[in-house]
């Protein structure tokens, strides 16, 4: 086969006469050798010379050897590397040429910052979970068609190396072939494979902050552990086009040092959290157009250094400014890759190198912790970006998945109380029960085992999985609290029976609703009293035999307990009389409301003397039924609107309020309409004696017709409003604390054009606020996606916040499912007002989705624990602690506290027990620093932003 390349033709005009064009031909297999001290290629040049006539070849004037001579072609040897030449064909005894033109090598002469660098190829194969097909056939195809046929390669090539991106991969291995970890450790200290040092790559912005943390624990932490003098420091999420705001933290305070990202505009960057810690990140652009679009390797060597020549073009004063080392790196990866040796061009890459008396970069097989290494120098001056790069592919998760991340969501509330509690009940046993270290290891990576590969092939089953995992770890969290609530209360000193021990696992003292289930045998009526025996308002419902069991349990301790007493008696039944009502109308002392036709019509804050809701054109809880037609992560380069003219709200129609529950702690309202497609049941709760709105919106016997969306919306009387709402550890402004850059890099669909500040709707953790016109006002769910921009036709300028409910689009696999979520589904949100500020919402945004929690304690007894007690308290309400736990490698105490509103603190702590001495830590327990303070009482310093770990000892 010959190979055709026109290298930069041109007419020369010559006496009058123009010359011939002459394409250049390249015969395959290249021919190239070192001829005249020079490195030369032959090539074939047609010429019509006729028979026996002489022909004479210039390069700019020099003769130019000639090999070969036919009627039709020359055969000569050029310049394999070089610069652009004047090349020159003279048949017989004419003096004007018959070819005249720029001739360019091959192999271009100038390679610029890169001349005596280094080309790294990172061989890797993109792993989702899924994706490809289900997570049981990914995985056997991750073991035997790409981690085994890897190995074997690396036994047969000393210079060949693969990276996998994740610990999850590893775990799998080894399960499959734990004879062969010797041979994966030595492989991993020769640096020549290697794993990413996160669990797996999940959408960063729906993960809470410890199961952020826990990618670490059951990635770095457990290399380090499981396989001893191994390391990763390098974390992978090159999929999802999402940052978090305090990842970068995260990783880099688990002691992990590099990041490897995509769709971003290539480049090597500092990422910064906003505390001051960074993250080296670096991008290609695309995880897979080094394999896909740009194929670099496929063919030879000459055609490598061809075609690699313009990448190092463009980078090279790139490179330059930053003062990073001349190393470049081509990424060859796709989903589910097979490996792939590029041995023998890499051999004749670095032949030619050699041979060339023009010094040109070497290339080589490498990995992504080898490139960083290179590059990331103390003298390298690095892009810097900070901020938040909101999720554009949130549909994928909460809305079309809403059970099973309404799970995800409950398992990291259960889990981080269930330690907590765990602890505290195995010191005040003197450390002689057992810490279920394994249970809460199996916990929590079924809480983050989902990743970003929701749907696919499949994806019906991959689903079904991957709820059924988040629903295992929603229930041992359950289970693990349970136990430990139970061992605890076992302990606590009672008067009386029936004792309710309510427990609070936030840091500050707080006041909320208890809701418990009672046993039907204790009576039909029931009085709640206090350790005093003063009687606490309380509410009834009846189910049967089932009594649901509700009252306002006040100044429960931080991270402690108060104890309680049932008894069977004449309770009260009626409201307070300073509250008034009828069928569309309540009023106490903080709200006056009136109902409308699909939700609350009026809405005025008595102490603020503010009506908090615009009604003129949605109700306050209305529901919006749109026509949405994207699909979750096929939408790649910007998240689509909803289809303009396509929305019909709840309050079109007329409706009908009735009050079904009324008693001495609150109200609530019910009202129910057919929209298309579903039955919409709304219920407002109305608390009579704290400041405190209910929502509950059942979208019921939804019938699973595709591209529809539901959004619940809170129309705010505000304008020129401030938005924040929390992220995995931290609270974001919206406009402000986003990445202030465009993205760039590429997808299917185009390039990220649009500014992150721009793009909406959002991952929200627990609650979004908004403040302006003298008031501020927080909406607090369990769902993941919320919205504060009216997404219809003719959109209102005024804040309408917004809860994603459900979205019925489909997966963006050609195969992939539909996400139809046949049945019924109940969402729930809280909101209050306050002054202007999130953070006088904090509190509430918080504790709406932390219950209380309470175990029945039949018989009196004596124990060593009083009736009330707080087993650790933080002086900050704005330094949460997010967990506390026994230490993994001794009998210390894990304490991990996060500050969340941008101010420096020393944050008291207060113990039951005194600590002898404290040790600073990292995310993942490594010791770093001796703190000089000890007792029941201590100060700890926490930075702005700052997520801190401590390690009590007893």
């Amino acid at each position: 086969m010959k190979r055709f390349i026109i290298l930069s033709l041109m007419v020369c005009m010559v006496t009058g006469i123009a010359a011939q064009y002459a394409t250049v031909k390249y015969p395959e297999p290249y021919r190239y050798e070192k001829r005249d001290g020079k490195l030369k290629i032959l090539v074939q040049v047609p010429v019509r010379t006729g028979t026996g006539a002489s022909v004479r070849v210039t390069l700019d004037g020099s003769a130019v050897e000639v090999s070969g001579i036919t009627p039709e072609q020359l055969e000569i040897w050029l310049p394999l590397v070089g610069e652009k030449q004047q090349l020159q064909v003279f048949v017989g005894k004419q003096k004007t040429p018959v070819v005249s033109q720029l001739f360019s090598p091959l192999i271009p002469k100038d390679w610029g910052y890169f001349q005596q660098g280094m080309v790294h190829i990172i061989s890797s194969s993109h792993q989702d979970i899924a994706w490809m097909n289900t997570p049981d056939s990914c995985r056997v195809d991750r073991i035997y068609n790409i981690i085994n046929p890897a190995l074997k390669m690396m036994e047969a090539d000393p210079d060949f190396a693969f990276g996998m991106e994740q610990t999850l991969n590893l775990m799998e291995f080894l399960e499959e072939f734990p004879n062969r970890k010797p041979e994966v450790m030595r492989l991993y200290k020769e640096g020549r494979f290697t794993w990413g040092a996160t669990y797996n790559q999940p959408y960063e912005g729906l993960e809470s902050g410890e199961q952020l943390v826990r990618q670490a624990y059951y990635g770095r932490k457990w290399i380090k552990e499981n396989l001893p003098g191994c390391d990763d420091v390098t974390a992978y999420n090159i999929d999802v086009p999402g940052r978090t705001l305090q990842m970068p933290q995260i990783l880099a305070k688990s002691g992990i040092k590099n990041l490897f990202v995509s769709r971003m505009r290539e480049g090597l960057y500092d990422w910064y959290s906003p505390d001051g810690s960074k993250i080296f990140t670096y991008t290609p652009g695309n995880y897979g157009w080094g394999m896909l679009v740009w194929k670099f390797f496929d063919k030879d060597a000459v055609t490598a250094f061809h075609e690699l020549h313009h990448r190092t073009v463009i980078w090279g004063d790139y490179y330059k400014k930053h003062n990073i080392p001349p190393h470049y790196a081509v990424v060859i990866s796709e989903d589910a890759r097979k490996a792939a040796n590029y041995h023998q061009v890499i051999e004749e890459w670095n032949r030619i190198a050699a041979l060339s008396d023009i010094p040109l970069p070497t290339l080589k097989h490498s990995t992504a912790e080898a490139f960083f290494a290179q590059v990331n120098t103390p003298a390298s001056r690095l892009e810097v970006v900070s901020g938040e790069r909101p999720d554009l592919w949130l549909y994928i998760h909460g809305p079309a998945h809403y059970q099973a991340i309404k799970a995800k969501r409950e398992a990291g509330v259960l889990l981080p109380a269930a330690e907590m509690f765990t602890t505290f009940h195995w010191l005040m046993n003197n450390k002689q029960t057992v810490y279920p270290r394994e249970r809460f290891d199996k916990a929590w990576m079924a809480s983050i085992y989902p990743d970003h590969g929701w749907g696919g092939k499949n994806g019906d089953i991959t689903d079904s999985i991957f709820r059924a995992s988040l629903e295992l770890a929603r229930d041992m969290g359950k289970e693990l609290l349970d136990e430990a609530l139970t061992g605890i209360s076992d302990q606590v000193t009672t008067r009386k029976k029936n004792a309710l021990v309510v427990y609070n696992d936030l840091h500050w003292m707080r006041s909320d609703i208890v809701t418990f289930e009672v046993d039907g045998k204790l009576g039909k009526s029931i009085v709640v009293k206090d350790e005093t025996g003063q009687t606490i308002p309380a509410q009834f419902t009846h189910q049967g035999e089932t009594i649901t069991l509700k009252f306002l349990a006040e100044n429960v301790p931080s991270i402690g307990y108060k104890t309680y007493y049932i008894h069977t008696g004449k309770a009260v039944n009626t409201p307070p009389l300073s509250i008034a009502q009828n069928n569309n109308f309540y009023e106490n002392n903080f709200y006056r409301v009136t109902l409308g036709k699909g939700g609350i019509e009026s809405l005025y804050d008595k102490q603020l003397d503010k009506e908090l809701l615009n009604t003129t054109k949605f109700e306050g809880g209305d529901i919006m039924h749109v026509g949405y037609y994207g699909n979750g992560a096929g939408e790649f380069a910007q998240i689509p609107l909803p289809q303009p003219g396509d929305m019909t709200l709840l309050s079109d129609q007329q409706g009908l309020w009735k009050m079904v529950e009324n008693g001495p702690l609150y109200t609530t309202y019910e009202h129910t309409q057919p929209m298309k497609h579903t039955d919409v049941t709304q219920r407002i709760c109305i608390y009579h004696d704290l400041k405190k709105i209910d929502f509950d919106v059942t979208l019921g016997h939804f019938d699973g017709t595709h591209n529809r969306q539901f959004r619940m919306a809170l129309p705010l009387n505000m304008d020129n409003a401030t938005i924040h709402y929390e992220v995995p550890m931290g609270v974001l402004q919206a406009g402000r604390d986003e990445m202030k850059t465009v993205p760039g890099g590429w997808a299917w669909g185009g390039t990220y054009r649009q500014r992150p500040e721009e793009i909406h709707p959002r991952e929200i953790q627990n609650f979004i606020s908004a403040s302006g016109n003298g008031f501020g006002l927080t909406l607090s769910s369990p769902v993941a996606v919320a919205d504060w921009i009216d997404p219809s036709r003719e959109a209102v300028n005024y804040p309408v916040l917004q809860g994603i409910l459900l979205s019925s689009h489909k997966s963006c696999h050609g195969l992939g499912n539909w996400y139809e979520q046949k049945g019924t589904h109940q969402y729930t949100f809280s909101l209050q007002s306050h002054a202007e500020g999130w953070g006088n919402g904090y509190q509430f945004g918080m504790e709406a989705n932390r219950p209380l929690h309470a175990v029945l304690k039949e018989e009196a007894s004596n124990g060593k624990l009083p009736a009330t007690l707080s087993f650790l308290s933080a002086s900050d309400p704005f330094v949460q602690v997010t967990t506390v736990k026994k230490s993994d490698a001794d009998d210390g105490v894990i304490v991990r506290m996060t500050e969340m509103k941008g101010k420096d603190s020393d944050v008291r702590i207060n113990l039951p027990l005194p600590v002898r001495q404290v040790i600073q830590t990292n995310l993942i327990e490594e010791e770093q620093k001796l703190r000089n303070t000890s007792g029941e009482v201590f100060m700890l310093p926490v930075g702005h932003h700052a997520i801190e770990t401590y390690k009590l000892l007893f």
